[in-house]
C-alpha cells in the first residue's frame, strides 16, 4: 500500500480513485465495512481504493483535554487499512486552520479538484467542513450534481446500537476490554517500550515489565487483565495491572505486566499488549503476602482466559 502524508504529495492512486472518507480511528467493524466497500467499488471500476484519514485526530485539536482519545496510532491505522486491501492512504494533517475549511471547499477544491474522486464511499453519519456543516445527505446531493457516485454505508450495529469509536473508548475506560474487542473485531492493542520500574515486583517473586505507551492512546480502566504480550516476534501470556499500586502507597499510574513464561532481559524492549479479558478491579491489600496470594489466583484466571486465545501463546 502506498501512503501520502499531506495533500501536496502526488496522489498515490490511479486516474480513477475511489475515496473512502473518515477519520477511521480504531478501524473498527463499521470502518472496515466502509473500506471494504471502497475496495470492492475500486475493483469493479478498475480504479484504486484510496483511504483518506487525518493526523492528529480532530478531537485532539478541537477538544483537547487531559484524557487521551486515540484507539490507534497512525502507524497502527495504516497497517490495519492495508490488511483490508486498500491500494493507498492519504494522511491529511489536521489543525485549526484545516478545521475551518468550508464544506463546499472540501467537496469542490479537495475531493473533486485535488483528489479527482471517481467515486466516494463514506459512513451514513459522515460529516465534514467547518462546524460539521456538511452531512452525508449533502455529500450525496453533491455527488449527484457532479456525476460522482457516492455510496453511504449503513452503520454496523452491535446490541442494537451503532459501532463507534466513542463507544469503544467508553468501554475501554470502564475496563470492558471484551466489549471493546467485540466492537473492534480484534483485541485492543497497546504498544510501547519497557521502562525501568521500582523493582518491587522482583522482590516479592513476581517480576514485571513496565510499559510506557504512547500518551495519546486510550488506557483501559484500572484493574488486572489477561493480556498477550508481543515481544521479539513471539507471543507470551501476561497478567497486566493498570493502576497506582495502592498496597505500596503508589501515586503514579503504572502499567505492569508479569509474563507467565519468559526468561531474559526486557529493558528498553519494544512490546505490545493485547487485552483479552478483565480479571478484577485494582485494590489495596494488607501487605505483600496477601498481594502475592492474590496474584497467584490472578495468574490462574489469566491462564483460563488465554486458553482459547491461540495455540502459539507461551504461558
Amino acid at each position: 500500500m502506498r501512503t501520502a502524508f499531506g495533500l501536496d504529495e502526488p496522489l498515490p492512486g490511479s486516474a480513477c480513485p475511489v475515496l473512502a472518507l473518515g477519520t477511521f480511528d480504531g478501524v473498527h467493524l463499521g470502518h472496515q465495512q466502509v473500506i471494504r466497500h471502497a475496495v470492492a467499488r475500486a475493483r469493479a471500476v478498475g480504479g484504486s481504493a484510496v483511504v483518506v484519514t487525518f493526523e492528529p485526530h480532530p478531537l485532539e485539536v478541537l477538544r483537547p483535554g487531559a484524557d487521551p482519545v486515540l484507539l490507534t496510532t497512525v502507524e497502527e491505522r495504516l497497517a490495519l487499512i492495508e490488511q483490508l486491501g486498500a491500494d493507498a492512504t492519504i494522511v491529511v494533517p489536521f489543525d485549526l486552520a484545516f478545521s475551518r475549511i468550508p464544506a463546499q471547499v472540501w467537496l469542490d477544491g479537495i475531493l473533486r479538484g485535488r483528489l479527482g474522486a471517481c467515486e466516494i464511499v463514506a459512513g451514513s453519519s459522515y460529516t465534514f467542513g467547518h462546524r460539521r456543516e456538511g452531512t452525508a445527505a449533502s455529500l450525496l446531493a453533491w455527488g449527484r450534481a457532479h456525476d460522482v457516485p457516492v455510496h453511504l454505508v449503513p452503520a454496523v450495529l452491535a446490541s442494537g446500537e451503532p459501532v463507534s469509536s466513542s463507544r469503544i473508548r467508553s468501554a475501554l475506560r470502564e475496563g470492558l476490554v471484551d466489549e471493546a474487542a467485540r466492537l473492534l473485531g480484534r483485541w485492543y492493542r497497546l504498544p510501547g517500550r519497557v521502562v525501568p520500574g521500582s523493582g518491587r515486583g522482583r522482590t516479592i517473586g513476581v517480576p514485571t515489565a513496565n510499559l510506557e505507551p504512547s500518551p495519546r492512546k486510550v488506557l483501559p480502566g484500572r484493574g488486572v487483565y489477561a493480556t498477550l504480550v508481543e515481544v521479539g516476534g513471539r507471543r507470551y501470556g501476561g497478567a497486566t495491572n493498570i493502576g497506582y499500586r495502592p498496597t505500596f502507597g503508589g501515586t503514579v499510574l503504572a502499567i505492569e505486566t508479569h509474563l507467565l513464561a519468559f526468561e531474559g532481559d526486557l529493558r528498553d524492549a519494544a512490546v505490545a499488549l493485547s487485552f483479552v479479558g478483565r480479571v478484577r478491579d485494582e485494590r489495596a491489600f494488607p501487605g505483600p503476602d496477601e498481594l502475592v496470594r492474590q496474584i497467584r489466583e490472578d495468574v490462574a484466571r489469566v491462564r483460563q482466559l488465554l486458553a482459547a486465545a491461540g495455540p502459539d501463546i507461551i504461558q
